[in-house]
């Protein structure tokens, strides 16, 4: 089969997973060097996969336009676990299949969450900037353990984070469609409405999926029932949030901070957040540690050869 992979930096730093491709006897195309994403033009994206029968993507969309222009295509195998970037309904209207790598990518993001509560709670960057300076300034920090963290939604990265939050001392609250109350001893997790968990959370952290129904869930009201001085952290998609609004309630000091991974369009160069120096940015690399593109890499390829074996598991199956 020909299978072209539009997934950015896909066999830059590891070639295993394309081997394995290639080792199966397919025909592969890697076009990860592009940097497609989720600002990527429909037509280039349609141009590259045009003849392609399997694709392994990225963010980059895949919109009932580029799916009409792709009449070979039989699976779309995502890297990742979002894929609101593609058109679920023209998927099922052409008979596209749609894999993605539950699993994989939930503990490096959980990680750069706990990455930013440690910023916040330590300000390891301040002490080092004054050493620097030659300034011996001690500074008095919040610490994490203690501290509540809320998680709105508890999908596999609420979990992850929720784990490593527990180790921390940290208190969790969680707030999702479906609470369980088996959770609370997995996962040293409490439910709470949303409302009590904004309220009492020193850290808000959204891990949900964008949909219609999700879209600037996080907006002025969602801010201002945060408790004061609390830190808003986004890993999960810029859509979710009106960034607009976050920075009101950065400038104002309702909110002490921000972690912000995610943006309404990538690359983003020109957030409306760098006015805020109260807001961490990092360009969407909470999945981007080399271990992680390893597994994740080598993981949509084992699905495209489970797709094509006829073996691909329901869990990692979308449509």
């Amino acid at each position: 089969m020909k299978i072209v992979i539009t997934a950015r930096n896909f066999s830059s730093t590891e070639p295993h997973a394309v081997k394995m491709l290639q080792d199966a006897g397919h025909e592969v195309h890697d076009y990860g060097h592009l940097d497609m994403g989720m600002g990527t033009e429909e037509a280039l994206v349609a141009q590259t996969v045009a003849d392609a029968e399997i694709v392994i993507a990225g963010l980059e969309p895949y919109t009932e336009s580029v799916i009409n222009a792709c009449p070979n295509l039989k699976m779309i195998s995502r890297r990742g676990i979002g894929y609101d970037s593609i058109d679920i309904e023209a998927c099922k209207k052409h008979g596209v299949t749609l894999g993605r790598t539950v699993g994989h990518v939930e503990a490096a993001v959980a990680e750069h969450v706990m990455a930013y509560i440690l910023y916040f709670a330590r300000r390891i960057d301040l002490q080092n900037t004054h050493m620097h300076e030659k300034k011996w300034q001690r500074t008095l920090v919040p610490g994490a353990k203690g501290r509540v963290i809320g998680l709105v939604g508890f999908g596999g990265i609420g979990k992850e984070i929720a784990e490593r939050a527990a180790v921390f001392g940290m208190e969790v609250l969680y707030y999702c469609r479906h609470p369980k109350a088996a959770w609370k001893d997995m996962y040293k997790a409490k439910y709470a409405d949303l409302d009590t968990l904004l309220s009492r959370s020193d850290y808000v952290s959204v891990n949900v999926p964008f949909t219609e129904s999700t879209r600037e869930m996080c907006n002025k009201a969602f801010f201002d029932k945060m408790k004061a001085g609390s830190i808003f952290i986004n890993i999960a998609r810029g859509q979710i949030m009106n960034v607009h609004d976050l920075k009101s309630a950065l400038c104002s000091e309702h909110l002490a901070g921000a972690g912000i991974d995610v943006f309404d369009t990538e690359p983003c160069t020109d957030s409306p957040l760098l006015e805020c120096e109260t807001a961490v940015l990092t360009p969407h690399t909470a999945p981007y540690t080399s271990e992680n593109f390893t597994i994740m890499n080598e993981k949509a390829a084992q699905n495209v050869l489970d797709y094509i074996k006829g073996t691909l598991a329901e869990k990692n199956r979308v449509v």
